[in-house]
Protein backbone atom coordinates (compact mmCIF):
# COMPACT_ATOMS: atom_id res chain seq x y z
CA UNK A 1 0.00 0.00 0.00
CA UNK A 2 1.41 3.50 -1.00
CA UNK A 3 1.22 6.12 2.15
CA UNK A 4 2.25 9.41 1.06
CA UNK A 5 5.26 11.33 2.20
CA UNK A 6 3.50 13.94 4.32
CA UNK A 7 1.06 11.60 6.66
CA UNK A 8 4.85 9.43 7.15
CA UNK A 9 6.58 12.54 8.27
CA UNK A 10 3.83 13.57 10.64
CA UNK A 11 4.10 10.53 11.98
CA UNK A 12 7.54 10.69 12.59
CA UNK A 13 7.31 13.65 14.11
CA UNK A 14 4.64 12.31 16.64
CA UNK A 15 6.41 9.75 17.80
CA UNK A 16 9.78 11.67 18.61
CA UNK A 17 6.94 14.36 20.37
CA UNK A 18 6.03 11.71 22.52
CA UNK A 19 8.77 10.21 22.97
CA UNK A 20 10.51 14.11 24.58
CA UNK A 21 7.25 15.43 25.99
CA UNK A 22 8.72 16.14 29.41
CA UNK A 23 12.33 17.61 28.33
CA UNK A 24 13.21 20.92 29.25
CA UNK A 25 14.10 21.57 25.50
CA UNK A 26 17.33 22.94 24.78
CA UNK A 27 19.93 24.28 22.50
CA UNK A 28 22.82 22.10 20.47
CA UNK A 29 23.27 24.32 16.67
CA UNK A 30 24.96 27.65 18.29
CA UNK A 31 28.24 27.95 19.87
CA UNK A 32 29.17 31.31 18.86
CA UNK A 33 27.67 34.07 17.18
CA UNK A 34 29.56 35.09 13.40
CA UNK A 35 29.46 38.21 11.79
CA UNK A 36 25.42 39.41 11.16
CA UNK A 37 24.48 38.51 7.53
CA UNK A 38 26.69 35.15 8.28
CA UNK A 39 24.45 31.72 7.43
CA UNK A 40 25.72 28.37 7.20
CA UNK A 41 24.20 25.48 5.01
CA UNK A 42 23.71 21.45 6.84
CA UNK A 43 23.10 19.06 4.47
CA UNK A 44 22.46 14.85 5.46
CA UNK A 45 19.83 12.32 6.22
CA UNK A 46 16.83 11.59 7.99
CA UNK A 47 16.17 7.37 8.34
CA UNK A 48 13.62 5.65 10.49
CA UNK A 49 13.07 2.37 11.17
CA UNK A 50 9.95 0.80 12.34
CA UNK A 51 10.58 -2.78 13.14
CA UNK A 52 6.75 -4.02 13.31
CA UNK A 53 7.41 -7.99 13.84
CA UNK A 54 3.80 -8.82 13.33
CA UNK A 55 3.61 -7.29 9.84
CA UNK A 56 4.19 -9.75 6.86
CA UNK A 57 6.12 -7.29 5.13
CA UNK A 58 8.28 -6.49 8.09
CA UNK A 59 10.28 -3.54 9.31
CA UNK A 60 9.50 0.10 7.33
CA UNK A 61 11.81 1.96 6.31
CA UNK A 62 11.91 5.57 5.44
CA UNK A 63 14.49 8.12 4.18
CA UNK A 64 14.87 11.50 3.77
CA UNK A 65 17.05 13.89 2.81
CA UNK A 66 17.56 16.87 4.92
CA UNK A 67 18.89 20.76 5.23
CA UNK A 68 19.12 22.67 7.96
CA UNK A 69 20.12 26.71 7.27
CA UNK A 70 21.41 28.96 10.46
CA UNK A 71 21.48 32.72 9.56
CA UNK A 72 21.67 36.08 11.37
CA UNK A 73 19.63 38.49 9.87
CA UNK A 74 19.78 41.00 12.44
CA UNK A 75 21.08 43.10 15.44
CA UNK A 76 18.74 44.83 17.50
CA UNK A 77 18.77 45.89 20.93
CA UNK A 78 16.47 44.59 24.10
CA UNK A 79 15.62 44.42 26.78
CA UNK A 80 17.08 40.85 29.34
CA UNK A 81 16.74 40.21 32.70
CA UNK A 82 15.99 44.29 32.97
CA UNK A 83 19.03 45.65 31.26
CA UNK A 84 19.35 47.21 27.60
CA UNK A 85 21.53 44.70 25.87
CA UNK A 86 22.25 43.96 22.31
CA UNK A 87 20.59 41.04 20.58
CA UNK A 88 20.58 39.22 17.44
CA UNK A 89 17.88 38.13 14.78
CA UNK A 90 18.39 33.98 14.54
CA UNK A 91 16.53 32.45 11.68
CA UNK A 92 16.60 28.37 11.44
CA UNK A 93 15.28 26.75 7.85
CA UNK A 94 15.00 22.96 7.97
CA UNK A 95 14.04 21.37 4.68
CA UNK A 96 12.74 17.56 5.12
CA UNK A 97 12.06 15.80 2.04
CA UNK A 98 12.91 13.79 -1.18
CA UNK A 99 15.27 15.94 -3.66
CA UNK A 100 14.00 16.72 -6.84
CA UNK A 101 16.11 18.69 -9.83
CA UNK A 102 18.16 19.56 -7.04
CA UNK A 103 15.91 21.06 -4.55
CA UNK A 104 14.24 19.48 -1.83
CA UNK A 105 10.48 19.27 -2.20
CA UNK A 106 9.67 19.21 1.80
CA UNK A 107 5.86 18.90 0.68
CA UNK A 108 2.87 20.60 3.08
CA UNK A 109 4.91 19.57 5.94
CA UNK A 110 8.51 19.29 5.24
CA UNK A 111 9.84 22.80 6.22
CA UNK A 112 9.88 24.56 9.56
CA UNK A 113 11.30 27.79 9.61
CA UNK A 114 12.29 29.95 13.24
CA UNK A 115 13.38 33.55 13.83
CA UNK A 116 14.44 34.22 17.09
CA UNK A 117 16.00 37.26 19.18
CA UNK A 118 18.46 36.07 21.27
CA UNK A 119 20.93 38.22 23.88
CA UNK A 120 24.61 38.25 23.08
CA UNK A 121 25.53 36.98 26.26
CA UNK A 122 24.00 33.64 26.37
CA UNK A 123 25.91 32.21 23.67
CA UNK A 124 28.93 31.23 25.84
CA UNK A 125 30.74 28.45 23.66
CA UNK A 126 30.31 26.28 26.66
CA UNK A 127 27.48 23.99 28.15
CA UNK A 128 27.03 26.40 30.84
CA UNK A 129 25.72 30.11 31.43
CA UNK A 130 27.71 33.30 32.70
CA UNK A 131 27.21 31.95 35.56
CA UNK A 132 28.37 28.56 35.04
CA UNK A 133 25.25 26.85 35.53
CA UNK A 134 24.04 24.45 33.23
CA UNK A 135 23.05 25.80 29.92
CA UNK A 136 19.25 24.64 29.51
CA UNK A 137 18.05 26.70 27.15
CA UNK A 138 18.86 29.73 25.55
CA UNK A 139 16.54 32.67 26.25
CA UNK A 140 14.62 34.36 23.53
CA UNK A 141 13.56 38.24 24.02
CA UNK A 142 10.73 37.20 21.34
CA UNK A 143 10.50 34.80 18.22
CA UNK A 144 8.33 33.41 15.39
CA UNK A 145 7.94 29.87 13.84
CA UNK A 146 6.30 28.69 10.59
CA UNK A 147 5.66 25.10 10.08
CA UNK A 148 4.88 23.75 6.49
CA UNK A 149 2.04 25.55 5.69
CA UNK A 150 0.61 26.70 8.73
CA UNK A 151 0.41 30.48 9.09
CA UNK A 152 3.11 32.46 10.98
CA UNK A 153 2.93 32.18 14.97
CA UNK A 154 4.74 33.94 17.97
CA UNK A 155 6.44 32.22 20.59
CA UNK A 156 5.74 32.37 23.98
CA UNK A 157 7.80 30.03 26.19
CA UNK A 158 10.74 32.65 26.33
CA UNK A 159 13.17 30.07 25.38
CA UNK A 160 14.80 28.57 22.00
CA UNK A 161 13.15 25.00 21.78
CA UNK A 162 15.37 22.85 19.42
CA UNK A 163 14.54 19.63 19.90
CA UNK A 164 12.98 18.21 18.15
CA UNK A 165 11.76 20.66 15.33
CA UNK A 166 14.98 22.10 14.33
CA UNK A 167 17.43 19.14 15.39
CA UNK A 168 17.36 15.99 17.60
CA UNK A 169 20.33 17.32 19.57
CA UNK A 170 19.39 17.81 22.90
CA UNK A 171 20.39 19.04 26.49
CA UNK A 172 23.07 16.91 27.75
CA UNK A 173 24.36 16.24 30.91
CA UNK A 174 27.60 13.77 30.16
CA UNK A 175 29.36 15.56 27.15
CA UNK A 176 32.58 14.02 26.68
CA UNK A 177 35.46 14.92 24.45
CA UNK A 178 36.49 12.05 22.17
CA UNK A 179 39.33 13.79 20.07
CA UNK A 180 40.45 16.28 17.56
CA UNK A 181 39.83 15.46 14.21
CA UNK A 182 40.40 16.67 10.49
CA UNK A 183 37.06 16.35 8.89
CA UNK A 184 36.35 16.08 5.40
CA UNK A 185 32.84 18.10 4.83
CA UNK A 186 31.21 19.08 1.20
CA UNK A 187 32.75 22.43 2.14
CA UNK A 188 36.04 21.53 2.37
CA UNK A 189 38.60 20.05 5.03
CA UNK A 190 38.48 21.79 8.51
CA UNK A 191 39.60 20.99 12.19
CA UNK A 192 37.02 19.86 14.53
CA UNK A 193 36.90 18.41 18.10
CA UNK A 194 34.97 15.52 18.40
CA UNK A 195 32.40 15.29 21.47
CA UNK A 196 29.75 12.17 22.45
CA UNK A 197 26.90 12.39 24.38
CA UNK A 198 23.39 10.41 25.57
CA UNK A 199 20.56 11.10 27.21
CA UNK A 200 17.75 8.46 28.40
CA UNK A 201 13.86 8.80 29.39
CA UNK A 202 11.62 6.13 30.75
CA UNK A 203 8.12 5.86 31.48
CA UNK A 204 6.10 2.50 32.51
CA UNK A 205 5.06 1.70 28.79
CA UNK A 206 8.12 2.97 26.94
CA UNK A 207 11.74 4.21 26.67
CA UNK A 208 14.02 5.93 24.62
CA UNK A 209 17.81 6.71 24.28
CA UNK A 210 19.68 9.57 22.26
CA UNK A 211 23.14 9.17 21.30
CA UNK A 212 25.32 12.16 19.98
CA UNK A 213 28.13 12.89 18.17
CA UNK A 214 29.01 16.15 16.49
CA UNK A 215 31.87 18.01 16.07
CA UNK A 216 32.59 21.58 17.06
CA UNK A 217 35.16 23.85 14.61
CA UNK A 218 35.96 27.87 15.08
CA UNK A 219 35.95 27.33 11.49
CA UNK A 220 32.32 27.26 10.58
CA UNK A 221 29.90 29.75 11.69
CA UNK A 222 27.79 29.38 14.51
CA UNK A 223 31.02 26.77 15.95
CA UNK A 224 29.39 23.33 14.56
CA UNK A 225 30.54 21.50 11.69
CA UNK A 226 28.59 18.01 11.98
CA UNK A 227 26.66 16.01 14.08
CA UNK A 228 24.76 12.44 14.19
CA UNK A 229 22.02 11.45 16.44
CA UNK A 230 20.71 8.05 16.63
CA UNK A 231 17.19 7.49 18.57
CA UNK A 232 16.11 4.07 19.77
CA UNK A 233 12.82 4.00 21.67
CA UNK A 234 11.56 0.79 23.20
CA UNK A 235 7.75 -0.20 24.53
CA UNK A 236 6.16 -2.67 26.96
CA UNK A 237 2.89 -3.27 28.49
CA UNK A 238 2.69 -1.07 32.07
CA UNK A 239 2.24 -3.92 34.15
CA UNK A 240 5.50 -5.84 32.70
CA UNK A 241 8.92 -6.22 34.22
CA UNK A 242 11.38 -3.84 32.68
CA UNK A 243 12.97 -6.63 30.97
CA UNK A 244 10.07 -6.95 28.88
CA UNK A 245 10.90 -3.91 26.60
CA UNK A 246 11.80 -4.21 22.82
CA UNK A 247 12.96 -2.44 20.52
CA UNK A 248 9.93 -0.75 18.39
CA UNK A 249 11.59 2.48 16.38
CA UNK A 250 15.19 4.37 15.52
CA UNK A 251 15.36 6.97 13.90
CA UNK A 252 19.56 8.50 12.82
CA UNK A 253 20.18 11.57 11.40
CA UNK A 254 23.25 12.34 10.03
CA UNK A 255 24.09 16.00 9.12
CA UNK A 256 27.40 18.01 7.77
CA UNK A 257 28.14 21.86 6.87
CA UNK A 258 28.05 21.97 3.17
CA UNK A 259 28.39 25.68 2.53
CA UNK A 260 28.68 28.86 4.11
CA UNK A 261 28.22 32.38 3.08
CA UNK A 262 27.12 36.12 3.83
CA UNK A 263 24.55 38.43 2.78
CA UNK A 264 21.86 36.76 4.74
CA UNK A 265 18.29 37.61 5.01
CA UNK A 266 15.07 36.64 6.55
CA UNK A 267 12.69 34.69 5.23
CA UNK A 268 10.09 34.80 7.94
CA UNK A 269 7.38 37.64 7.28
CA UNK A 270 7.22 38.55 10.94
CA UNK A 271 5.23 42.24 10.59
Amino acid sequence: MKVQKSFLFSATFMLITFASVSFVNAQGLLWSLPEDGTWVRYEGDYKETDLRPDAAEGALKIQWDRHVIIKSVGKETAKYEGKDVPCRWIEFKVLTGHTVEGAIDPGPAGQVIYKVLIPEIAITGKNTNLSDLPLAFVPVVKGFRKIGNHPVSKLNSGVLQIYPLISLLQQYDNIKEVAKEDLDLPLGSISASKQTASHKMERKESRSENQASFWRSTEVPFGLAAWTVKIVREEKESSDDRSAFEQKAEIVVEMKAAEIGDGAQSELVTE
